[in-house]
């Protein structure tokens, strides 16, 4: 059948010069002629275009329509010379015959330009899925160049940030007074927190992910954890422990960088002021989505600090640790993220709940990371 014909094939006879291909269209109709008069036997009689149709098939699908137009003409010819009477002659007595022969013709005609249509529309397809190959392919190379930058860019981010620390610190150690001393060591701390955040970022695919355009949550924050609890517990002698119960979903990285800041603050403030004088306890990270949401929550069971509210109603005066920059930076980093955050007493009193809600699906417009 034509249809079993391999497409290579038809796409090397298509290409034929047009002489190779009348000629073949010739020879196909004689073959099937000659098939046509041998089974004369068998085949029932009334029916002299019966086998005509599957030369018109081969020559419309393996060459073109004008072949098939062209193995329409020869096989009428020859069923007229053959088998309309008078035989012998192309001159045709029966009216039935006329118009039988007329049918054949025009089906033949139909059939190869059907065919044709065909050969066209699955050439335009294939033409088009080369391009959408193509495309893709582009796009592939594309995105593999935009994340090697941005995870060079990140790169690049968390040096110049060390950099910055070392520069604060520095020139803490030359302050003069206790005061400068003190607000460059805090901006060091915060540089140091942005620096650990994007080398979170720039880590392994399997926290960023090959693009390095989304973050998994659990990744990220257990890394971000583990760094904070190495900085601020380094020497394992404080009996403090740290314990991360994170879920896994994707986020886009411009959102993590605010949560990894809000997730360094948190912990950093309960891991400094939640357990004075070599105190023992808990700090408990969770991270979790509830509906809509994602909710993070951060947990000691230290000595506890005023509630958010009591902060915002305090009198002028000396602000309890933890209540000054940290504070404000973590309601601007809720902010940024479209969400709340608040802090209150643990349970019975006991301790201090940092907790931070904000949106599982990302903004409509994007905002500018920070770093």
């Amino acid at each position: 059948m034509p249809t079993a014909i391999p497409k290579a094939v038809i796409t090397r006879t298509r290409r034929w010069p047009r002489v190779a291909r009348v000629g073949a269209t010739v020879a196909i109709v004689a073959a099937v002629f000659v098939v046509r008069i041998a089974a004369d036997r068998i085949l029932p009689e009334g029916y002299p275009y019966l086998l005509s149709f599957i030369a018109i098939l081969i020559a419309a699908t393996v060459f073109d329509h004008t072949c098939g137009l062209i193995a329409t003409v020869l096989a009428g010819l020859l069923a007229d010379w053959f088998y309309l009477p008078p035989v012998g002659s192309l001159r045709i007595d029966s009216t039935g015959d006329i118009v039988g022969l007329c049918l054949f013709a025009v089906v033949g005609a139909a059939i190869s330009i059907t065919f044709e249509l065909l050969h066209r529309a699955l050439a335009d397809l294939q033409q088009a899925l080369a391009e959408v190959a193509a495309s893709h392919a582009s796009l592939k190379r594309s995105e593999e160049r935009r994340g090697l930058l941005l995870r060079e860019f990140r790169h690049r981010t968390r040096n110049d940030l060390h950099s910055l620390v070392a520069l604060l610190r520095l020139r803490a150690r030359a302050a003069r007074s206790d005061a400068a001393r003190e607000g460059l060591l805090e901006a060091s701390e915060h540089a140091m927190a942005l620096a650990r955040v994007h080398t979170q970022l720039a880590g392994s695919g399997e926290i960023a992910g090959d693009d390095g355009t989304e973050v998994d949550t659990r990744l990220f924050v257990q890394g971000l954890c583990d760094g904070v609890l190495a900085a601020q517990v380094g020497d394992g002698l404080r009996p403090v422990s740290l314990v991360v119960e994170a879920e896994s979903h994707k986020l886009d990285a411009e959102r993590a960088v605010y949560l990894g800041l809000m997730v360094n603050e948190a912990v950093t403030n309960a891991l400094k002021y939640a357990f004075p004088e070599e105190r023992a306890g808990v700090v408990h990270v969770r991270l979790f989505r509830s509906s809509n949401d994602f909710v993070l929550t951060v947990t000691d069971d230290g000595i506890g600090l005023p509630p958010e509210g009591e902060l915002m109603r305090a009198p002028p005066g000396p602000l309890p640790p933890g209540s000054g920059l940290g504070t404000r930076l973590m309601r601007a980093l809720a902010a940024q993220l479209r969400g709340t955050f608040s802090r209150h007493p643990g349970e019975g009193g006991q301790g201090t709940v940092a907790k931070l809600r904000f949106p599982s699906a990302p903004p409509a417009h994007p905002f500018r990371t920070p770093g």
